[in-house]
């Protein structure tokens, strides 16, 4: 789970002098963020697994619930898109005599196997793990070193994997997931906030480009069909606090309220199948009239021509050792995404009962490195936003009324319970496997669809982020400032919390520039992981420590345990109160 660092905080501070009081007596940063570094090899990894291993089984059959069909749909539709996005890019970028070194096919592949292997052997099951955007652009870095070399791209690829996997194995033997215990809330959220406006980005971007390179009519459809998925999926996935129906349909409807979504408007542009603008069938030549759909191959097979294990030997010996460079950014890279998306699908508001595992799935990240080098697909690991929003698509929750409150403005939505299982995530991958066989109804899948569905997910991901539940308070009015459920609002002045939350928000800013700039965009990582000692020695100085601890444990969505009960929500129906 993220870091809660108000442990050793009293829950009162009256003011901001009894609050720099306090710190007199609280432990110093150092002695507060210490890791203890256990140096027995493999203790973690047997920790992790000894922690898991009670629940394996139940993980299975904890499975029989509605939540997790509907949550493997989900799954699916946002672990497909990104996948093959990021396939088509790497489709254009890697090629060698205009034949792409890796596309679709390669990217699905990855996606499934990995996913799989971490559903079936992973410690922590939620997590969901695929390609993601800073692996595309290490693969194309990669491929632009080895084609300045003169070395053949996949046997040079495969090596880099190679040594990256070990690497990850060694870090996971020695224990080093340890550090992990240092990177709180102030960094985990601000590396979500990242990635969800990344995907709006990228989402308002593609359907704004069908404007210079489509006809306005064409452009038109586009926009809508992108801007209507994600208003539909948003609409029908909020449904349980909706004053209409009983609990059971809005429990439905906002369970599959983003599949519902997806799918309709994949079928919108094709309602007009008289005229010109209907996207082009599956080998027909897209042109500026028709909509553009998602480009995919006939048939399962390597994109280029080689056969799908690799020989490693094909690599020359001094190659083979400068791999080690490349090997060392992606371990760098993936210690600190996997961790924080391991991060993110277990954080304190979902209130989860059966531990973490970061060593073992850190060793098991490894394993799959392996397995996709000697391949020669991309590696994979944890995905943001798609982890926590696997999480949360499996809590069950209903509106209550807070203690002591009364009107609809003292509402919060609570998690009753999340259903911690294997399932979903064992099926999303499955079901993305089996793409392959259908990649020609594959072919017909509008691109605007899934630009909608990356404006949903990035604004799906701002659910139970508090930096943007402080971003919202500086338009918020005062008399409602409570109903954003915000448990320090009465122990830290709206000052310190306007200030806090500025220079977050421009360190924000300041990275995503640079996530804009070629070649430094793959060192985003390096600059979210600066945000560790950022928070741990410079927040506590600029802000007082007693405030920074409370402003970094917040959550959003309140978890109701076993001894708490909140009211339920006055209505004039009982269960048109509860979702």
């Amino acid at each position: 789970m993220c870091r809660t660092a108000n442990d050793t905080v009293e829950a009162g501070v009256k003011s901001k002098e009894e609050a720099h009081g306090s710190e007199a007596a609280a432990p110093s940063a150092d002695e507060r963020f210490k890791v203890t570094w256990n140096r027995r090899l493999f203790a973690e990894m047997k920790r992790d697994l000894a922690r898991r291993r009670p629940f394996y089984i139940s993980d299975w059959k904890d499975a029989y619930t509605r939540k997790a069909i509907s949550s493997a749909l989900f799954m699916f539709f946002t672990s497909i898109a990104p996948a093959v996005t990021f396939s088509s890019v790497l489709d254009s970028k890697t090629r060698v005599d205009d034949r792409p070194q890796l596309g679709p096919v390669e990217v699905i592949l990855s996606t499934a196997i990995t996913g799989t292997i971490f559903a079936i052997f992973g410690g922590q099951p939620l997590v969901i793990v695929g390609v993601t955007g800073p692996v595309t652009i290490f693969t194309i870095a990669v491929f632009n070193v080895a084609d300045a070399l003169d070395v053949d791209f996949v046997p040079f690829y495969c090596w880099v994997q190679i040594w990256s996997a070990l690497m990850h194995m060694v870090l996971a033997v020695v224990n080093a997931c340890d550090l992990i215990t240092l990177v709180t809330r102030y960094s985990c959220e601000t590396f979500g906030m990242l990635i969800a406006i990344i995907y709006i980005y990228n989402g308002l971007y593609n359907l704004i480009d069908y404007f210079v390179v489509k006809t306005s009519e064409v452009a038109l459809l586009s926009l809508i069909t992108g801007l209507g998925t994600a208003y539909l999926a948003l609409l029908l996935t909020s449904a349980r606090g909706w004053s209409i129906f009983t609990r059971t349909p809005r429990s439905l409807i906002a369970d599959y309220g983003a599949t519902v979504a997806i799918v309709f408007f994949c079928f919108v542009p094709y309602m007009g199948s008289n005229y010109d603008l209907t996207p082009a069938a599956q080998g027909d030549e897209i042109s500026r009239t028709s909509i553009e759909t998602l480009e995919v191959p006939d048939t399962v097979q390597p994109s280029a021509d080689r056969g799908w294990l690799v020989n490693p030997a094909d690599c020359p010996v001094w190659a083979i050792f400068l791999a080690i460079v490349p090997a060392f950014i992606l371990t760098v890279l993936f210690f600190f995404d996997h961790n924080v998306s391991s991060l993110l699908c277990q954080a304190p508001e979902f209130g989860l009962k059966k531990g973490s595992a970061y060593h073992w799935d850190f060793f098991i990240v490894g394993v799959q490195i392996l397995v996709t080098g000697l391949l020669g697909i991309p590696p994979v690991n944890g995905l943001i936003p798609q982890a926590p929003l696997h999480t949360d698509s499996l809590c069950d929750k209903e509106w209550r009324v807070r203690p002591g409150g009364s009107g609809c403005h003292d509402k919060v939505e609570v998690i009753v319970r999340c259903h911690e299982q294997r399932v979903s995530g064992l099926a999303q991958a499955v079901l993305i496997g089996l793409t392959l066989c259908a990649l020609t109804v594959i072919g017909y899948v509008p691109i605007a669809a899934l630009d909608g569905l990356f404006l949903y997910m990035g604004v799906a991901s701002f659910a139970g982020n508090s930096f943007y539940q402080r971003i919202m308070l500086f338009i918020t009015d005062a008399t409602r400032r409570d109903a954003r459920g915000l448990d320090f609002l009465d122990k830290v002045p709206m000052p310190v919390i306007r200030k806090y939350t500025a220079l977050q928000l421009v360190i924000l800013v300041c990275i995503f520039g640079v996530t804009l700039v070629p070649y430094a965009d793959c060192l985003f990582p390096v600059f979210i992981a600066v945000l560790v000692p950022l928070r741990i020695y410079t927040l506590p100085k600029m802000f007082g420590r007693s405030y920074v601890d409370l402003l970094d444990a917040e959550g959003q969505a309140p978890v109701l345990s076993d001894t708490e009960e909140l009211a339920p929500a006055a209505s004039s129906a009982k269960d048109v109160s509860s979702a």
